[in-house]
């Protein structure tokens, strides 16, 4: 019996410690190439930068549709399950340049295996082949950011308008 609850102890430490470990990476062998390592750590920052971005677009939709969550709740998510949140909410909206989003989303659904090329060893996985990588990312993440704020820029506009045009329609009234 005692023996089950030192195991239980044991699965329910290493559990606890797992929640505690860094999201951070740590190249252990840098002295080898540094070129090589420092690409390969803007590839994963890139890689993060955009998930984190699509991340904020579809909470940023989602608040709009009345439906906000935290983005902590978006972590677990995959870019792929984030990206077709995406379009199903830009799509409910109306999203003005969906044909745009559309492509972008296309574009970036490869996304996930092109940050595996960091774990390869052929060709085209080099250092400059992890650079582009990197440099492809970096413009997909402008892409998406451009076109969320432009969004809130044009809903902005749209509010604005509105509220304008029910003030004059108000004045007109009392008149």
């Amino acid at each position: 019996m005692s023996g089950q609850q030192e195991s239980s102890h044991r699965v329910a430490t290493s559990i606890s410690v797992a929640h505690s470990l860094s999201g951070a990476i740590t190249p252990l062998n840098t002295a080898r190439d540094p070129d090589h390592t420092a690409a390969i750590r803007d590839v994963v920052d890139a890689f993060r930068n955009l998930h984190a971005s699509v991340a904020r677009f579809v909470l940023m939709l989602e608040d709009v549709l009345g439906d906000a969550r935290s983005l902590e709740a978006t972590s677990g998510q995959t870019l792929g399950e984030l990206l077709s949140s995406l379009y199903d909410h830009a799509r409910a909206l109306g999203f003005v340049r969906i044909d745009d989003l559309r492509f972008a989303i296309e574009t970036a659904r490869s996304a996930e295996q092109q940050r595996d090329l960091v774990f390869q060893v052929t060709p085209g996985s080099g250092t400059e082949g992890l650079q582009r990588v990197a440099r492809g990312f970096q413009k997909l993440d402008a892409t998406f950011v451009g076109l969320c704020v432009e969004h809130v820029l044009e809903q902005h506009y749209r509010d604005r308008a509105n509220a304008n045009a029910n003030a004059n329609a108000n004045a007109d009234a009392s008149v």
